[in-house]
Parts: C-alpha cells; structure tokens; sequence
C-alpha cells in the first residue's frame, strides 16, 4: 500500500530574515484539475508568473506550500508528483520567474502520524520553513485558493492571506488575520503589501 510523504526541494538560496511569498500550487500557480498527474496537463494561472517574477525581483523568496494527498490517496506516486512539479517550475523559468523551495505535504485527510503536521490548515510546512531559512514569518504572505490555507496562515503568524478563490468569501470571519480576496494574481506585489 501506498503512503503519503513530505517533500523538500531546495532550488535557491534564501536569504535569512527576509520575509516569504508562500504560495500553495494547484489553483493558484497553476490551473487546478484535481490530482494532477500528468506533466503534459500543467497550465499557469494566469498571473502566476508575473506575480512570482516581481517578488523574485525584490529578493523575497517564493516558496510553494502545497498538500498533495493524490500520493497518500494512491492517486499517483513520488516520481509522478515530482515530474509535475518539475514541469510547473520549467513554465515558470520560460516566463522568467523562480521559486525557492518548494514543501509537498503527500498526507491523506486521514492520515494521523507526523506527516500530517504539514497538511494545512496546520501551520507546518510554513513554521518548517520559517525554522530552516530564517524567514521572517511575521511580514510574510501567503497566496492561496482554499480557506485552510489561511488558517495555515494564522497560524503560522502570518499577518495576511490573499484568497484568489471567491467562494469561499463567505468563510473570511473564520479567519483570525486580514484576508484579502483577488481577482488578478499580477494585482498582489511587494509594493502592493506596503500599501
């Protein structure tokens, strides 16, 4: 039988005590089909890139966050979700931007060992983050579609969360920080935060 993992994939030096666009994937850096599993099907939001490459050219570092319970359901396996996420950052570089690290929860909702730590709305794989490059959480962002991944958010202590998903506005109050809904991914900037 097929487990989940958690995954880390270190792409660029990060510098410490700065703070992170964390962004989830699946809806917000690319279109969402619903475990993706094959390489030939990923498409970017519209936005992604140019939204990632202005934040990359501030010297934030961008770090995806994303539960992938596809692998912990035996959807698809570690190679497949690998080659996706390979693919997802090769359409990044084509449009000139990057990401810094990437966290991978592989945890089904049910599953209860330590992987689940890192299955948002638990905070994990943000504190995980914060912990090993010294980034400070306390000015940091997160970009997501789902209401858990703003729970994640707060409990991070992030002070912000953008939602790019609207249907689930009506969920906001249940959130302890400022959430702000978007309808253009290029709309959220560094210049945009100071505002």
């Amino acid at each position: 039988m097929l487990h989940g993992s958690n995954v880390m994939l270190v792409r660029r030096p990060i510098t410490p005590g700065a703070p992170a666009l964390f962004l989830d994937r699946d809806g917000v850096v690319n279109i969402d089909t619903g475990y993706l599993s094959d390489p030939e099907n990923v498409t970017l939001r519209d936005g992604a890139a140019t939204m990632i490459a202005a934040f990359n050219a501030a010297a934030w570092p961008v770090i995806i966050v994303s539960n992938q319970s596809g692998l912990g359901r035996g959807y698809f396996d570690l190679c497949t979700m690998l080659a996706v996420q390979e693919r997802i950052e090769a359409l990044l570089l084509n449009e000139g931007a990057y990401v810094n690290a990437v966290f991978l929860c592989g945890a089904a909702p049910d599953d209860a060992s330590s992987l689940s730590e890192w299955r948002k709305p638990a905070p994990g794989m943000l504190t995980t983050a914060g912990l090993l490059y010294d980034i400070d959480l306390t000015r940091s962002v997160l970009v997501g579609d789902k209401i858990s991944d703003m729970q994640a958010a707060a409990a991070a202590g992030l002070p912000r969360g953008f939602l790019v998903n609207d249907c689930f506005v009506a969920d906001i109050q249940t959130v302890p920080i400022p959430v702000h809904t978007v309808d253009h991914l290029a709309d959220i900037s560094p210049s945009s935060l100071l505002s």
